[in-house]
């Protein structure tokens, strides 16, 4: 294009062209620039966060991380001796009648609970972990399971069991001090119970009749171990109250023997006053009776009664007058005799009480 001349006739410069598409000067034209690529920055910056913060959710929410929380809960609550806490987080699969030694009366007078954990690795249903238990340190698997409401918790394989057994039917047996029914005879059930516990030391007794009693026994609950180590049943024996109450009864048996002496060793025996019969055929007057030991005896646990079983023989003496005359003409001489007294019979409950009844 020919650009015509000036007035002076000289020629016109042609004007800068502007850039095409843009309405800016070069100025504002980079500002503008640096502006949409800050935004575009900042877009990423924002796109990146959330990713990663859908991918922390994500993780949050997945079946391992559920399953770790309910472990970690599960081991702390072991650790402070917490049954109720345990519990929640578990499902031992047995009815509430049979989770006696699992409660919180239980469990906090329980010894060598765990003393620490470290979760090793968890995948969608279980948890490796490494366990310590009075020192001693040892590589576990939780199995879980999920509740009707969503919840994961400790599974029942997990659990460990308590036999209960005694040698003689009980009411009641003790574990920690605390009662726990027995099986009702009536039933037919045998006198033993399989109860699920959580690690730790137990103390085994009976309980709920003050005429018995049982040598305590200690069962271990171990973080590697099936079935407790105790599986003796608890020796029944006869309480400190059932003795005494037994020696005074045969002491009144005794006084009652002496009072009026059997004619003969088959009388004697028949009225439970075994060793107190005089082998004298003759006629006697003025009988007395010097006790210089008294036997001594044990109890032994029958199906419904105490049988007494004399230990050791006591020694006693007897003196008396014997007549060595005739009927019409007696002529009464002096005699001692030393006897050897044993104690027999049972000791049977009658209402509550304990009552003598000869053999």
């Amino acid at each position: 294009m020919e650009i015509p001349p000036s007035a002076d006739n000289q020629p016109r410069l042609t004007p800068p062209l502007q850039q095409q598409g843009s309405t800016f000067p070069e100025g504002q034209s980079r500002r503008k620039r640096n502006m949409i690529i800050g935004i575009a920055a900042g877009a990423a910056v924002v796109l990146t966060a959330a990713t990663v913060g859908v991918v922390l959710l994500v993780s949050s929410l997945s079946p391992a991380h559920d399953v770790s929380a309910a472990a970690k809960t599960y081991f702390q609550a072991l650790i402070d001796g917490d049954g109720e806490k345990a519990l929640s987080v578990s499902d031992p699969g047995v009815p509430e009648n049979e989770q006696a030694l699992l409660q919180n009366n239980v469990y906090k007078s329980a010894g060598q609970h765990i003393d620490g954990y470290r979760i090793l690795g968890a995948r969608s249903d279980s948890v490796r972990a490494e366990v310590t238990q009075n020192g001693r340190k040892q590589e576990i698997t939780l199995r879980m399971t999920k509740s009707r409401e969503g919840e994961w918790k400790v599974g029942a394989t997990n659990f460990q069991k308590i036999r209960l057994s005694s040698s003689r039917p009980v009411k009641s047996f003790a574990v920690n001090g605390v009662d726990v029914p027995a099986p009702d005879p009536g039933t037919g059930a045998r006198n033993s119970l399989l109860m699920p516990a959580f690690p730790g030391e137990y103390t085994l007794g009976v309980s709920g009749d003050k005429y018995a009693t049982a040598e305590e026994q200690k069962a271990l609950i171990s973080i590697d171990r099936a079935i407790s180590k105790s599986s003796e049943s608890l020796k029944v024996i006869p309480s400190q109250l059932l003795l005494d109450e037994t020696r005074t009864l045969l002491e009144n048996k005794r006084s009652e023997c002496t009072a009026s002496t059997p004619d003969s060793a088959s009388e004697a025996t028949r009225r439970g006053c075994s060793g107190f019969a005089l082998y004298e055929y003759r006629p006697t007057r003025n009988l007395k009776w010097t006790i210089e030991k008294e036997p001594s005896f044990t109890l032994l646990r029958g199906e419904d009664s105490w049988i007494i079983q004399s230990e050791e023989a006591g020694k006693a003496s007897v003196s008396y007058e014997v007549n060595s005359g005739r009927d019409d003409a007696p002529q009464w001489e002096p005699k001692v005799e030393l006897v050897t007294p044993r104690v027999s019979g049972e000791i049977q409950i009658v209402d509550g009480k304990a009552t003598l009844k000869d053999r």
